[in-house]
């Protein structure tokens, strides 16, 4: 197994309220998002401290070469005591992305912030890593447009 990880941000002219809000709700994805087709809420938990633990099955579609793949997968979201959302996404073969994002106050919007931890097989970190960054980069652009 490998690891790596990437960092973004950008400035949304937008209440952090509002971005927040939009992040928060998984379904609103499908429209920011490039991969996703499909979100299905599949049951809540409760963390020990008691934060409420969403349950999604997720479905992608990937273009691999001239073949166009459609794959699902697993996340779990919360939101910290502090606002932070956090998404656990688990994906066949052992692909693990551990997502944090925070909404900061600055100027007259927001500051979106994120960190995306990946562990993958060996083999397959590289293409995990460049198609979970040009996906994200592609949501935050897509975000910024429809919250302005």
């Amino acid at each position: 197994m490998s690891q790596t990880a990437f960092e973004q941000d950008i400035f949304i002219h937008a209440a952090p309220e509002k971005v927040h809000a939009f992040l928060s709700a998984l379904d609103n994805h499908t429209q920011i998002h490039p991969l996703i087709v499909a979100i299905r809420h599949t049951q809540t938990s409760a963390a020990s401290d008691g934060t409420p633990i969403n349950h999604y099955v997720i479905r992608d579609r990937m273009k691999q070469g001239p073949f166009m793949m459609t794959f699902s997968y697993r996340v779990e979201m919360s939101i910290t005591p502090q606002g932070m959302i956090v998404y656990d996404a688990h994906q066949f073969p052992a692909i693990y992305l551990h997502n944090t994002t925070m909404c900061v106050p600055e100027d007259n919007g927001t500051r979106l912030k994120e960190r995306v931890e990946i562990t993958a097989p060996r083999l397959m970190v590289n293409t995990v890593y460049s198609q979970a960054l040009a996906s994200h980069q592609e949501m935050f652009a897509k975000l910024k447009t429809i919250l302005e």
